[in-house]
C-alpha cells in the first residue's frame, strides 16, 4: 500500500486534517522501525503547536531512523523524500507475510540471567509503615551502600538498592552510588532494545528508577518490570516501552536475550516509584 497528500503536514505545512489523518494512519503501521513511540492517535490534529505534538515527534523519529536525516525537520512534503521513504516502507510492510508472536517461556531464559531467578523470588517483600524498617529491604541498603534506616518515604527511594542487592548476589560489583536509579546506566554494558534480564533505566519525577525487564505485551508497546518500590513493594509492574530510555547488562551477558517474551500472568500498573 502507499498514500496519497494532497498537501504537507507537519512543522510549517498545510496540516489538512484528512492528510494528518494519513500521515497518522502510516506511522502506526511502522512503529516498528520508530521504537520507542507509541500508538498514534488518528485524530487529525496536530494540536495548538504542531512542534510539541506525538504526531510530529513520530515524524522526526522516521527521518532521523528510516530516512537517516541528521536534522530532522518534522515536515512530511507531498513526494518529497519523507514521502517517498514513507511508502517504500509501508510497500514492504504490506508484501511481508505477518508473523503471529511467539510466546515465549520466560523460565527458559532463567538459565543465561540467573539474577533474574533471586529478583523473582524477592517479590511481596514491601515497605513497613512508620519507623520500622523491613529488614530485607534494610539489606537491599547495604548492598547499594546506601545510609539510610527506613524503608519508607521519598528520601529512601531503594528501586537501584534492590537491583544492587540481586546483582550482587550473584557476584555482580554494584555501581557507585547504586543506590541512585540513574546511576545504573554506568552498569555493564548497554543494549539497544530491552531483553528478558536486562536492567532499564527511567526518568521520574524527582529522581529516576531502575527495573529488570520481564517480558513484553503482544503489541510491544509495553514492558513488564520486575523491580522494587513499585508501589511500594518488588512486583511486576506494566509500563509504556516509551518511557525506559536505556537499558544494560553484565559485560559477560552478550549473549543473553532473543526473543522478549511476551508476558501474560498478573501484573500491577506502574504507579508510585517514590
Amino acid at each position: 500500500m502507499t498514500i496519497q497528500l494532497t498537501g504537507s503536514v507537519g512543522i510549517d505545512g498545510h496540516n489538512q486534517a484528512a492528510d494528518i489523518k494519513t500521515i497518522q494512519s502510516a506511522l502506526n503501521k511502522l512503529l516498528n522501525l520508530i521504537a520507542p513511540t507509541v500508538k498514534l492517535a488518528v485524530d487529525g490534529s496536530l494540536g495548538r503547536m504542531p512542534a510539541n505534538s506525538k504526531t510530529v515527534a513520530a515524524i522526526n523519529q522516521f527521518q532521523r531512523k528510516v530516512v537517516g536525516m541528521v536534522r530532522p525537520d518534522g515536515k512530511i512534503d507531498v513526494n518529497g523524500r519523507t514521502h517517498r521513504t514513507l511508502n517504500q516502507k509501508l510497500q514492504s510492510a504490506s508484501n511481508t507475510p505477518s508473523t503471529p508472536a511467539v510466546v515465549v517461556d520466560a523460565a527458559a531464559l532463567i538459565q543465561g540471567t540467573p539474577w533474574m531467578k533471586t529478583a523473582l523470588a524477592e517479590q511481596g517483600q514491601s515497605e513497613v509503615a512508620g519507623s520500622v524498617a523491613n529488614p530485607r529491604i534494610l539489606e537491599y541498603f547495604k548492598a547499594a551502600k546506601f545510609w539510610g534506616t527506613d524503608d519508607s518515604g521519598g528520601q529512601n527511594a531503594w528501586c537501584g538498592s534492590f537491583v544492587a542487592w540481586v546483582m550482587q548476589q550473584n557476584g555482580y560489583t554494584p555501581v557507585s552510588n547504586a543506590f541512585r536509579a540513574k546511576a545504573w546506566i554506568d552498569f555493564g554494558q548497554k543494549t539497544t532494545e530491552p531483553v528478558y534480564g536486562a536492567i532499564g533505566i527511567k526518568s521520574r519525577q524527582g529522581g529516576g528508577h531502575v527495573a529488570f525487564v520481564v517480558g513484553q505485551s503482544a503489541d510491544g508497546q509495553s514492558l513488564y518490570m520486575l523491580g522494587g518500590n513499585q508501589s511500594n513493594k518488588v512486583q511486576i509492574s506494566k509500563y509504556s516501552r516509551a518511557v525506559w530510555t536505556d537499558f544494560v547488562l553484565p559485560i559477560n551477558a552478550s549473549d543473553v536475550g532473543g526473543s522478549l517474551p511476551i508476558y501474560n500472568a498478573v501484573a500491577s500498573q506502574a504507579g508510585s516509584e517514590a
